[in-house]
């Protein structure tokens, strides 16, 4: 698995001098700050403030992929309730895992219900009690009731299918679309960062896990490759390490921005 980096940019400030704080830049070799790359370089690290990532040298850098920021979009579908011998069911699964042993609740209106939206009803309240446990595989999901038709939301990031009884119908009314750099997603990536490059999570809970410097949303610039070194094996052997760094741009920046950084990045490229 590859290593992860990441660097966090809360400016939209380009760097005149190296470690410049506050602001973003390279520096060549360890020291020397560079305005641009050029083709050729090695031992380059992208900088913000004193947090550096890399050294990354030509023929390191892989692929780039930038990712702008999204704050998603819910998945909302419909239940229309429709009584088989006065009684109704929705099934709900929750596909979000995409496992096979996939989480999946029944809500059953029994056998005695006068009209089709008092079933809606009856199943809709027992939405309600499930999705407020904590505990339950459908915490965050909600359902509002109309008539016969049942309303469910997932919460973002989340996804889900529904079934039931013949008579009732069910539809889709709004896809799920991903999250992509919200703080909540940025955070657990520098999180990841830590960990990947022994800073926090290693070394036992006396070690005390750095405060984050993520602040909003960004967009993400990922830079993925492989770096080789002398092996300590016999001969001319060599060690091959894939990286991948993530250096998060505030989203809104219109100076410093993945596609500023990626233009200098791809220099690099194999």
């Amino acid at each position: 698995m590859a290593k992860k980096q990441v660097l966090i940019l809360n400016s939209d400030a380009a760097a005149s001098s190296a470690f410049e704080a506050a602001k973003f830049g390279y520096v060549r070799n360890g020291a020397t700050r560079v305005a641009t790359l050029t083709d050729g370089d090695d031992n380059v690290s992208l900088f913000y403030g004193t947090a550096n990532v890399g050294p990354i040298s030509e023929g390191d850098v892989k692929k780039t992929t930038k990712i702008d920021y999204n704050a998603g979009t819910a998945q909302v579908s419909t239940a229309t309730i429709g009584l088989d011998s006065s009684a109704a069911h929705v099934k709900i699964i929750n596909t979000t895992a995409g496992t096979m042993n996939l989480p999946v609740k029944t809500f059953e209106a029994p056998a005695t219900q006068a009209t089709a939206a008092a079933a809606a009803a009856v199943i809709e309240g027992l939405m309600d009690t499930e999705f407020a446990k904590s505990s339950s595989e459908f915490y965050g999901f909600t359902a509002a009731v109309s008539g016969a038709i049942i309303t469910i939301t997932a919460p973002k990031d989340s996804h889900f299918k529904l079934a039931g009884n013949d008579a009732s119908a069910f539809a889709d009314t709004a896809t799920a679309v991903p999250s992509y750099g919200t703080e909540a997603k940025v955070k657990q990536l520098e999180k990841e960062g830590w960990i990947d490059s022994g800073v926090w999570g290693l070394g036992g809970s006396n070690i005390k896990q750095p405060t984050s410097v993520v602040s909003g949303n960004y967009d993400i610039l990922l830079i993925e490759g492989t770096k080789s070194s002398n092996s300590k094996a016999v001969g001319n052997a060599q060690n091959y390490d894939d990286f991948a760094i993530y250096v998060c741009v505030k989203d809104g920046n219109s100076s410093v921005t993945t596609t500023v950084i990626e233009t200098q990045v791809v220099k690099l490229k194999a």
